[in-house]
């Protein structure tokens, strides 16, 4: 059980500027504030007495201007000697995603339990969580520029930071702002990113090895490492989104092999794509007729929908019409993030779904309850500025431009005449890269076979395609989880993903016996 001791207190900090010869200097206006609370949550047989601390903190430029206060919160284990305990930061995705599920409804020692709610509504009741990653660390929770209680200062705007780059550097420039307030140089250091966190993470992480700060090791959830796979005119989003289209479609009960149990039947599906249906989508228009009739036929088994369907769509389904065109004849669409998840559009006879039902009746509608008990009544911190669990148009004011690290065959050249060669934003090429410089560091990748958001095909394509060193290969697992896009809040799978996890974290911490 978790009592509240309610031991408040408000700590003026003082600001370190980023530029290497920058001086202590204070905090404008308080900035860094922040709030504390002591309490406790028992996990197994062992009871964790622990601080969490929520506040802001204040990055600069380069000639030492304040340009972002972040918000964070952490919770750090009492008593634990600093620089033997390990320090975790945490990120959602969007972009443009507060980090508010990561912690409330995943790995905080405080967490929503869906299913205890039975969609009953208000009121969104926190409770002890046992699968809390404060057992192997203490975690850091922060929310990028334009979410939570972050946001520009002086001159800056919110979507200064909105980009690949700008965003990895604000986000690398917090971290290091926390380690210094804390005195946590030397405390092994993960990362953790949802979705597009684990664009951000991968990025991050070799940003500050380049900087002399070892990573111990990056945890991805929902892999998006190689937008590449989005482009227009390629197949990759088909080949790749085919076994998690077959996975929902297996789940509804409408495949040809109900049989089968689920990772046996995906096997087949990873076969057919590799040796039948990759080839056969690589002809384009050169494929036989007779051949093209075959495949949908195929098709169809595995992914549920009606084989002429599947042909006059040239056996390229795209994830917008699959959620559309599987339950159509019970008139349900199901969930882009969760495909199990269903849900009443207006009509039935539209080709695309009208939202993600599921993401605001499971997520959004309680976030808001959580997260303003837990600031205002427990935490007691009354922020002028609303919470944002979402920073409004960053998704579409994002720039994507990004430079990549030096790789053996990219040419330099191209990459710097884009308008000659664009190039799509590849950041697993930046966490190979903090593979090889840091022998020590390894990865933790882990995938919902129910989630059309990132489909799990995506991020094994993307991590088979970064390196060819088997020593490399070695340091990352992989992990398959029955659930949607967000893995944690699902209450089957967060007990081995909890599990999982701790068995990461004791073998990231063991010094590399290799050369």
């Amino acid at each position: 059980m978790m009592t509240q001791l309610k031991t408040r207190c408000a700590i003026g900090l003082a600001a370190l500027a980023l530029a290497p010869a920058a001086a202590w200097s204070s905090a404008p206006d308080g900035i860094e504030q922040t709030t504390a609370l002591q309490d406790q949550v028992t996990v197994g047989a062992v009871q964790l007495d622990y601080t969490v601390t929520a506040g802001k903190l204040l990055i600069r430029t380069g000639e030492g201007k304040p340009s972002a206060a972040l918000s964070y919160t952490a919770y750090t284990l009492d008593g634990a000697q600093a620089a033997r305990r390990p320090v975790t930061f945490f990120w959602d995705g969007g972009p443009g995603g507060s980090t508010f599920a990561e912690n409330f409804f995943g790995f905080g020692p405080k967490r929503y339990f869906a299913s205890r709610h039975a969609h009953a509504g208000p009121p969104y009741l926190t409770q002890a969580n046992p699968y809390t990653l404060l057992a192997h660390s203490d975690l850091v929770f922060i929310d990028p520029v334009g979410t939570g209680y972050s946001h520009a200062l002086g001159q800056f705007a919110d979507r200064d930071f909105w980009g690949v780059e700008p965003d990895a550097d604000a986000m690398s420039a917090a971290i290091v702002r926390y380690l210094r307030m804390n005195r946590r140089w030397q405390s092994p250091k993960f990362l953790l990113g949802s979705s597009y966190g684990t664009t951000r993470a991968s990025i991050v992480a070799d940003k500050l090895q380049s900087n002399g700060m070892a990573i111990n090791g990056v945890i991805l959830v929902g892999s998006a490492l190689n937008f590449g796979m989005q482009d227009n005119g390629l197949d990759q989003q088909f080949t790749l989104g085919l076994p998690s289209m077959a996975a929902i479609a297996w789940h509804h009960g409408k495949t040809a092999h109900q049989s089968m149990a689920l990772p046996d039947f995906l096997r087949a599906v990873e076969a057919f794509v590799r040796t039948e249906y990759g080839p056969a989508l690589s002809l384009g228009n050169r494929l036989p007729p007779e051949q093209k009739q075959a495949l949908a036929k195929k098709l169809a088994g595995y992914i549920g929908l009606d084989a002429q369907y599947i042909h006059d769509a040239h056996l390229r389904v795209s994830v917008v019409r699959f959620r559309k065109e599987l339950l159509r004849d019970q008139g349900l669409t199901v969930g882009r993030l969760d495909g199990r998840s269903v849900s009443a559009d207006f009509d039935t006879v539209g080709e695309e779904p009208e939202n993600d039902y599921w993401l605001m009746e499971e997520l959004l509608m309680p976030a808001r309850g959580v997260i303003e008990s837990f600031y205002g009544a427990e935490l007691g911190r009354d922020d002028p500025q609303d919470y944002r669990i979402v920073a409004a148009g960053a998704i579409q004011a994002w720039t994507w431009d990004h430079e990549l690290p030096n790789i053996a065959g990219i040419s330099r050249y191209e990459l710097q005449e884009r308008n000659i060669f664009p190039q799509n934003t590849w950041v697993a090429a930046h966490l190979s890269a903090a593979m090889r410089a840091n022998r020590n560091l390894r990865v933790f990748q882990a995938h919902g076979y129910f989630d059309l958001a990132t489909p799990y095909a995506w991020g094994d394509y993307d991590l088979s395609h970064m390196t060819h060193d088997q020593g490399l290969m070695d340091r990352i697992t992989t992990s398959y989880y029955e659930a949607g896009h967000t893995i944690f809040f699902d209450e089957k799978a967060i007990p081995r993903m909890s599990r999982e996890l701790g068995e990461f974290y004791a073998a990231a911490l063991k010094p590399h016996a290799g050369p």
